[in-house]
């Protein structure tokens, strides 16, 4: 009988121990933090082309090749050690295309024996890549090389404009001009500063939330890197409409970092 007691009470002052740990059990607090550290670029990579409209598809590649010509002649004599180029298939079109549907211009590339009425449009597409670790001087590259382009006759950003004549300003996808994309090699250094910086102001947003609920420790049990990186790069971008158009600064490389950190309390 006695036994059975001290059992009993056992069991029971263990039911009171779960029950004050379970009240005492730590709560959680999850939150973001953002942080951006600028680095100096050391890498430019120039988007353009050419775009031409002639009555006839042979004419279209005749001023095409023309341009295209002019254009590497005047790229060669730049004095630029670190440059390298690559050019995509021109693109032909005739009026009548719709919707991406072109019944003037067959599958092979050659236009039908009546594509009927409308002139032809052509374009070419090409990427510049210049790098220099000094980004006074890589400025100064790239202008030359715009100056150079635009002169011998680059007018769009490369690719095919669309239809609605909308510029996104990335990757040749429509609107006029060349495109230079800046960016940084290696940014690694940057990036774990902005992670740093990031996670400290998540941490304190946590301590702040935790003394407004009354507690006066905070720990943290996880740090998540949500940084997610497009196909497309989100960097700083100008662009010239024309050989006299006013632009905005190559300025620098934006290095953003976005954490979430899960806190007890």
């Amino acid at each position: 009988m006695r036994s059975s007691l001290s059992m009993l009470t056992a069991m029971m002052a263990f039911g009171g121990w779960a029950l004050a740990h379970d009240e005492k059990a730590e709560k959680s607090i999850t939150v973001t933090g953002t942080a951006t550290v600028y680095a100096k670029p050391d890498t430019a990579r120039i988007h353009y082309g050419v775009k031409v409209t002639e009555p006839t598809a042979d004419a279209v590649k005749e001023v095409l090749a023309k341009h295209s010509k002019a254009i590497d002649e005047s790229v060669k004599k730049l004095k630029i050690g670190t440059l390298s180029i690559t050019s995509g298939p021109i693109g032909l079109k005739h009026a009548s295309t719709q919707n991406g549907i072109n019944p003037g211009i067959p599958a092979g590339g050659a236009p039908a024996a009546n594509p009927g009425l409308g002139p032809y449009t052509g374009h070419t597409s090409q990427s510049a890549t210049i790098t220099n670790a000094d980004p006074e001087k890589l400025r100064a590259e790239v202008d030359m090389f715009l100056k150079s382009i635009i002169d011998a006759g680059a007018n769009t950003n490369g690719g095919e404009p669309k239809e609605e004549n909308i510029n996104f300003g990335f990757m040749g996808q429509g609107g006029s001009g060349p495109k230079v994309v800046i960016s940084r090699a290696d940014e690694s250094a940057e990036r774990d500063e902005a992670f740093q910086k990031a996670v400290e102001r998540a941490v304190k947003n946590a301590k702040a939330i935790a003394k407004g609920l009354g507690a006066t420790e905070v720990k943290v049990v996880s740090v998540t890197d949500e940084q997610d990186k497009p196909a497309m790069e989100p960097l700083n971008i100008y662009g010239l409409e024309s050989p006299s158009a006013t632009r905005s600064p190559a300025g620098v490389v934006e290095v953003k970092v976005r954490v979430v950190v899960k806190c007890t309390y």
